[in-house]
Parts: C-alpha cells; sequence; structure tokens
C-alpha cells in the first residue's frame, strides 16, 4: 500500500511542478487599484536529467537568468525539493504541496512555499508574496497585408503561422518580410477580475511598437480552445495547445 501512494503521489508531482508562470495578474491589478506593485515575474520548470530545471524567463519565454536543478525525495507525505545548497520540504495537501521546513543555505532567488494546478506562490526576502498563475500554451497565426499591392491592386497578404505564447500575459512577435517591415505582437492573458460585475474573460491583445497599450483586443470565454481577431491591418488566431 505504502509502495502505491509513493508512485501515485510521484505521478501527481510529475503533473503538478512542470509548466510555465506568471504573476502577470497580479501585478495588473495591484497598479489598477495603486497598491504596492511586485516585480513582474516568469517562471519555466520543465523534467530534466531525472530532476526539474527552473528557469526565470520574460513574456516572451525567453530566459533572463541562470537556472536551477531542481532534485526531489519523496515519500507518501512529504515532497523534498533541493536547489543547490537549499533544502525546502513540502506537505502534500489536496490541492498540491505546501511548505513546511526548509534547510540548508536558501539565500538565492525567490522560494516557492505552494504549487498548486492554478499555480504557486513564491516569497521574497522582503516577505512580498508572489501569485504566480499556470499558463496554458497557445498556437497561433497572423497574417498582414503588405505595404505594396499586387499587380492587380489587391492585398498582398503575409502569412506566419505555427507562433506560440500562452494566457498568462505571454506575448510573440510577427514581422513581415518587406523593407521596411511591419511588426505586429500578440499578447494574451485569461483575466478574472477580483470585484466588479466583468466576467471572467481570455483576452487576445494586438500591440504594435507600445509595449505597454494595445491597439485592439478581442475576448472570449476563459476556458475556449480558440480565440481570433480580425483588423484592417492584421489578422490573428490562437488556438490552446492540447497536453
Amino acid at each position: 500500500m505504502m509502495l502505491v501512494a509513493a508512485v501515485a503521489g510521484a505521478l501527481a508531482v510529475a503533473a503538478l511542478l512542470p509548466g510555465t508562470y506568471t504573476n502577470e495578474e497580479q501585478v495588473y491589478f495591484a497598479r489598477e487599484a495603486g497598491k504596492p506593485v511586485p516585480p513582474w515575474t516568469g517562471i519555466r520548470i520543465t523534467p530534466d536529467a531525472g530532476g526539474y530545471r527552473m528557469q526565470a524567463v520574460d513574456a516572451f519565454g525567453v530566459a533572463t537568468g541562470d537556472d536551477q536543478m531542481m532534485r526531489l525525495r519523496e515519500d507518501d507525505r512529504i515532497v523534498s525539493i533541493r536547489t543547490g545548497a537549499c533544502i525546502r520540504d513540502y506537505a502534500r495537501v489536496p490541492l498540491g504541496l505546501t511548505i513546511v521546513n526548509q534547510s540548508g543555505r536558501c539565500t538565492g532567488p525567490p522560494g516557492t512555499t505552494t504549487v498548486t494546478m492554478a499555480g504557486m506562490a513564491m516569497k521574497l526576502g522582503d516577505g512580498t508574496v508572489l501569485e504566480l498563475q499556470r499558463a496554458r500554451a497557445f498556437k497561433c497565426w497572423v497574417s498582414i497585408p503588405r505595404r505594396a499591392k499586387k499587380p492587380d491592386g489587391s492585398d498582398d497578404w503575409w502569412f506566419k503561422s505555427g507562433l506560440v505564447l500562452h494566457d498568462a500575459g505571454g506575448r510573440v512577435t510577427a514581422t513581415t518580410d518587406e523593407m521596411p517591415s511591419q511588426a505586429f505582437t500578440l499578447r494574451m492573458r485569461n483575466v478574472a477580475w477580483p470585484s466588479g460585475r466583468n466576467a471572467p474573460s481570455l483576452v487576445l491583445y494586438v500591440h504594435g511598437a507600445d509595449p505597454d497599450h494595445a491597439i485592439s483586443y478581442a475576448w472570449a470565454d476563459p476556458a475556449a480552445k480558440r480565440v481570433g481577431i480580425n483588423l484592417q491591418f492584421m489578422q490573428g488566431s490562437c488556438s490552446l495547445v492540447e497536453p
């Protein structure tokens, strides 16, 4: 029975840890409310060499610092994660893992305090708690009319597929093959407003040169598997990457 429980737990951890996480929503709503804004944080965890590799990433998925190897030891009650000289012990709880102890030299990056299928929480040295949402990956296509028309006077559409982003503030840029080129960035959020009448929504934004202010946006149900947008100067659609 203990062996069965340990195997089931191992499978649960294998499903729980990997993924991309950001605190895009925490940052956005803190700024909207005029509260102290925590640093924007993106984390990617992937299986690697019998453990897990944790990387800090930006909204485009580009690594922004040194990665860390996470080594696990576990039984049916406790999961111990070693990162360098730091060991953190997590209790198994119904929704995931929650920290119960740490030992060694834990002076490096933020420490993970909880992990669930919805996301994770991390704690900075000053006590600030980062609330990171687990992202879903989407694959997109974008089509943009080139500046020069076709010989018959019709639009000459540039097309690009296989563009990947995620719904926790992920971004991807599409740049045409002309000179001068045109570039538009897609950004996606899965938004749940903390108050008010706005319904939760999956939102697809289109940005030009300004990374902070969108030119336009479209929205769908938060559980939607596809969302698209059709503008005079570009078209695009993003579909959920199924596990």
